[in-house]
């Protein structure tokens, strides 16, 4: 009879398989959606954690498993006002669902070490250095592998630097490679490095995440860097009134410096125009009503324009996940779904689901936890999170420190 650990062996290669290697050519070349494969990843997750449960007769009960109930229960209370058909909000489910699936399947390995943890690291490491290659080879001949696209999406030359992962990955493949860096840097005056040359990787692997479409993992990337340089000297003469006068002095270099580009034609040309011109409350609801606005401008329309959303719409008011069609703007973004679907309610209740997820990482309290957590809500705006294996993932195998001690 097979044993448990070699079930849960299988499922980890196949998950990790299905996820980081082979996701994104199903999608493109075969047709697979997205919902589908995720659908079945979390099918595998579940199914491999109540065959633990049973034959260990171990039910895990924390703060993770409370508040994916509490979100489950919102999204159906929602669902009923808003007369939500049944189909989209058993699809809905998965935002609660697949956070809570990861979680269980990593907390196996956490009990029970079926999988070195060392062994994980290094798998993560070898798919984090094969995205850059493939990548330059999406970079370099999209126009001919785009007449073998069978996806049924339209795919620009922007969305077509996934590298391995899943179709428009690219904010999943930063914080995949971020966790990665960090994980390194976070070990680098340890005995047992994780990887034989640091230095070389986190320059390797910042220069994937520059050949990504995720500006704010290359931003993300920046602020680590100059942390991982500054804070041990900050450290080392905090007391040096002369230091302390350059970091003031610093600071507002960086302020001004940011305040400057907002003038200069590359920021334009990104933003469409003059940054205050296009972030107003006039041209923001103009954009709005037409189904063109940025993120940004969709807060400023909702804090402005919009009455305030206690239980929202019902899930999938704001992407139709039946017809593939968005309903406001062509946006994916886990928070202003949440908003517009679930209201003010949905909005506490997945900030809360998030961090504890990440009090299960035992980050430092302070600064370290209060800096995880903007840096998620951050991509939490940018992309749907809850419905990443990826980034669930990375978060709660790579990011999670005892992975590589």
């Amino acid at each position: 009879m097979i044993s448990l650990k070699k079930i849960y062996q299988l499922s980890f290669y196949v998950v990790i398989l299905l996820t980081f290697l082979i996701g994104g050519f199903l999608q493109f070349f075969i047709g697979v959606s997205n919902t589908g494969l995720t659908l079945l990843i979390v099918s595998i997750l579940l199914v491999t954690y109540f065959i633990y449960a049973v034959i260990k007769r171990k039910v895990v009960f924390n703060k993770i498993l409370l508040w994916s109930l509490v979100y489950v229960l919102v999204i159906i209370f929602s669902a009923i006002v808003n007369k939500t058909n049944f189909i989209s909000t058993i699809i809905y489910l998965l935002f609660p669902l697949l956070p809570l699936a990861t979680f269980l399947f990593c907390y196996i390995n956490y009990k029970e070490n079926y999988l070195n943890p060392r062994r994980i690291f290094k798998i993560f490491y070898l798919i984090a250095l094969i995205q850059l290659p493939i990548i330059l080879i999406q970079n370099n001949f999209y126009e001919y592998l785009i007449d073998f696209n069978n996806s049924n999406q339209h795919v620009a030359s922007f969305d077509f630097l996934f590298g391995s992962f899943f179709m428009k990955s690219d904010h999943s493949l930063g914080v995949f490679i971020l966790c990665i860096i960090t994980s390194i840097l976070l070990n680098l005056r340890s005995k047992r490095k994780p990887v034989k040359y640091p230095v070389i990787s986190v320059i390797y692997l910042g220069v994937t995440i520059f050949f990504t479409e995720s500006n704010i993992s290359k931003l993300f990337l920046c602020l680590l860097l100059a942390s991982t340089i500054i804070i041990p000297i900050y450290q080392k003469h905090k007391k040096s009134l002369v230091l302390k006068l350059m970091a003031v002095l610093f600071g507002l270099f960086i302020v001004l410096f940011a305040y400057n580009l907002r003038g200069q034609e590359f920021v334009k040309k990104k933003l469409g125009g003059v940054f205050e011109t296009q972030y107003s409350i006039k041209t923001s609801s103009k954009q709005y009503e037409l189904g063109t606005a940025k993120r940004g401008q969709i807060l400023i329309v909702v804090f402005n324009k919009l009455d305030i959303k206690w239980i929202g719409e019902g899930p999938y008011s704001y992407f139709n996940i039946l017809t593939g069609q968005f309903k406001k703007t062509i946006h994916f973004s886990q928070l202003i779904w949440t908003y517009f679907d679930l209201g003010l309610m949905g909005i506490m209740v997945v900030v809360g689901f998030l961090i504890s997820i990440l009090k299960y990482l035992e980050i430092d309290s302070g600064p370290p936890f209060y800096i995880t957590l903007l840096v998620m809500l951050v991509y939490a705006f940018y992309t749907t999170i809850f419905s990443d294996v990826s980034i669930m993932f990375a978060i709660i195998m790579i990011f999670n420190r005892k992975l590589i001690k």
